[in-house]
């Protein structure tokens, strides 16, 4: 972090986010990274993707919960850095959660027949560290 520059916290990572909603998510298949852009959703305190069920993600998931998200982020300069958090992803099943999915996805209906749709797997997201280099810097910073 740049000299006299403030610790960030947690809320600035959120804040990032909601800014831009656009990620890459990383998964392992046999101890390679897979890479992929997604939509993130921050519902009720919590962070979730939506992906067809077929989808290789959703094997990768089950089979190690590990992952990444990445967020790039830019300045009005045009300087850049990025948000990572690092955590674990699980298939969320709960009813409740997965009818309001079809709310704070914009895209849910473009895709999906509703939260019953069997071709609708809904990931939650959990993370437990966080790392920001703010655009214009040259070291990134754990965030707690």
């Amino acid at each position: 972090m740049a000299r006299g520059s403030s610790q960030p916290t947690v809320s600035d990572i959120y804040t990032y986010i909601a800014g831009n909603q656009y990620v890459y998510f990383a998964t392992t298949l046999d101890n390679q990274p897979k890479i992929r852009p997604m939509v993130l959703f921050f519902y009720k305190g919590r962070f979730f993707f939506i992906t067809f069920t077929n989808d290789s993600k959703v094997a990768q998931i089950k089979n190690n919960k590990l992952c990444e998200v990445l967020l790039p982020i830019k300045d009005e300069f045009g300087n850049s850095g990025y948000v990572k958090m690092t955590g674990k992803a699980k298939i969320c099943n709960d009813p409740y959660t997965r009818h309001d999915a079809q709310h704070f996805c914009y895209f849910f209906d473009d895709f999906y027949e509703g939260s019953d749709d069997p071709n609708f797997t809904l990931i939650e997201l959990t993370f437990d560290a966080y790392e920001l280099m703010k655009p214009g810097e040259t070291h990134s910073v754990k965030v707690y």
